[in-house]
């Protein structure tokens, strides 16, 4: 069956580079092949695929190839495309050898690449622009995203650096340079030094109504990809109230632009072992969403794409919803959940590759929240833990862990999965989608958060409403499964 969410074969999806032109987005990615066990980013190259509309993604091959062993693009990493006024297409990379080394730490460089065509792009070997070692480190000097600046009439470059001789754990910067010809390249003061993290990676900068972006991803006090807004190029960045884009498992965002819509390219992270309680990896499956922008006050919202929503498109007989611990009513729309302590409302859904729509109203409750792929005991399973209090959304699974030798040892001061959790917007009812391939799980809420994460341990079971000592509505239950093709 045709797959919604892209990974090319044998290997995985790294840090994406996005670039539009003619209709056509491009998605340059790194392309990690994972080579030895527990060892991430090796041997890799730029790799391109295209959509026009984010369903039918189109592989490529690879697009700028590494050098060789001693050579300082050994690995080739994050970086950015731009067109000059010659139509010459230029890629921006960070080239990385851990074994060129200044006071025994490794060397991280910028390289570029060239080409008359999107697809073909042969690297410079003698561009390597290194750091001047006296405002910014050497060892963190990568992710350059190269801009036409219409004010100074000249290149701009951003880079993830960190200040000279700055705390190791809250200096990092974004660095900026400047060039008239895209050769040539000026170390200028920081644009962005906020003395909050260890380093800013993958920095953009866009314009998006009256409003300017900044973007970047951290993995310092939070794992996950920041935004900041201003009404000049020039800052100042302020921190709107909800900063992310997805959970820590969407990392290393970057956007791209057709001119009407904004887009964002992301990869979901897999977990070590395939299992659910195997640690956090680095690449994973490719992933996007749409930015919607709320022209008043800049502030960015994430829904699907209407082709993605669109993808598992055959609706589902349901047989009647089942409850634990629970008083079910069938209503007009869907069914009314009352519970005294732990109860809910389901229906029997299938293994994977779905899509469900829900509305659920609150009417009263504790704690309330979506139950996925559990039992009919509810002893296992992923529960969607929605806290309107605390205005916080998360995920939680049970078993949180492999139970030890003792009854307690269940993780039970655990009480979701930090990682996951995101902002929950302020309504009395929630409008949500959720989108299941494989082991990876897609939430959008509201048409204003999304949540990604994988879940590998559970299938199949049922999906529905939970409650603590409260009652909802459920209404509206959509299953869609893939129609067959020819």
């Amino acid at each position: 069956m045709k797959k919604l969410l892209y990974r090319p074969k044998d290997a995985w999806v790294g840090d994406l580079i996005p670039y539009y032109e003619n209709g056509t987005f491009y998605g340059y990615y790194l392309h990690d092949p994972r080579i030895r066990d527990k060892e991430y980013a090796e041997e890799t190259t730029w790799h391109l695929v295209t959509t026009k509309d984010f369903v039918n993604v189109e592989y490529k091959g690879e697009a700028i190839k590494r050098g060789g062993d001693d050579k300082p693009n050994k690995n080739a990493y994050t970086g950015s495309v731009i067109k000059d006024k010659e139509n010459l297409y230029h890629a921006f990379f960070t080239a990385y050898n851990e074994d060129i080394k200044i006071n025994g730490k490794s060397v991280q460089s910028v390289m570029q690449a060239v080409g008359t065509d999107l697809e073909h792009l042969n690297t410079v070997e003698e561009f390597l622009f290194v750091s001047d070692g006296k405002q910014y480190e050497e060892f963190d000097w990568r992710d350059p995203f190269v801009y036409w600046n219409e004010e100074d009439e000249c290149y701009d470059m951003l880079l993830a650096s960190r200040i000279k001789g700055g705390g190791e754990l809250r200096g990092g910067c974004i660095a900026l340079c400047k060039s008239k010809d895209l050769k040539q390249w000026t170390y200028e003061k920081p644009f962005y030094a906020p003395g909050m993290y260890i380093t800013m990676e993958c920095p953009e900068i866009f314009k998006m109504g009256n409003y300017w972006y900044l973007v970047f991803s951290t993995f310092s006090d939070q794992f996950t990809t920041h935004y900041r807004i201003s009404k000049s190029p020039n800052g100042p960045w302020e921190i709107p109230e909800d900063d992310v884009f997805d959970t820590r498992s969407d990392y290393a965002i970057k956007t791209a632009s057709d001119g009407q819509r904004r887009f964002a390219f992301g990869w979901i992270a897999s977990k070590y072992g395939n299992k659910d309680f195997g640690p956090w990896e680095w690449g994973g499956t490719m992933v996007f969403h749409e930015l919607i922008q709320n022209p008043e006050d800049g502030t960015l919202k994430v829904r699907v794409i209407p082709g993605v929503k669109e993808f598992y498109d055959e609706v589902q007989d349901m047989k009647p919803a089942a409850g634990y611990n629970s008083r079910i009513t069938k209503t007009e729309k869907g069914i009314h959940v009352i519970s005294d302590t732990l109860g809910s409302g389901v229906y029997e859904i299938p293994e994977d590759c779905f899509s469900i729509e829900m509305d659920v109203c609150v009417k009263r409750g504790h704690e309330f929240g979506i139950a996925l792929h559990v039992d009919s005991e509810m002893e296992k399973g992923y529960f969607l833990r929605m806290n309107q209090r605390k205005k916080e959304v998360a995920w939680d699974m049970w078993p949180r862990s492999e139970k030890g030798i003792y009854q307690w040892q269940i993780k039970g001061d655990i009480p979701y999965q930090i990682e996951t959790s995101r902002r929950l917007p302020d309504a009395d009812e929630y409008h949500l989608l959720i989108i299941r391939e494989d082991d990876i799980c897609i939430v959008y809420i509201n048409d204003e958060i999304v949540l990604s994460t994988r879940m590998y341990d559970h299938k199949g079971g049922y999906a529905g409403v939970y409650v603590v000592q409260g009652e909802v509505e459920l209404n509206n239950f959509v299953i869609k499964t893939r129609k067959e093709r020819d």
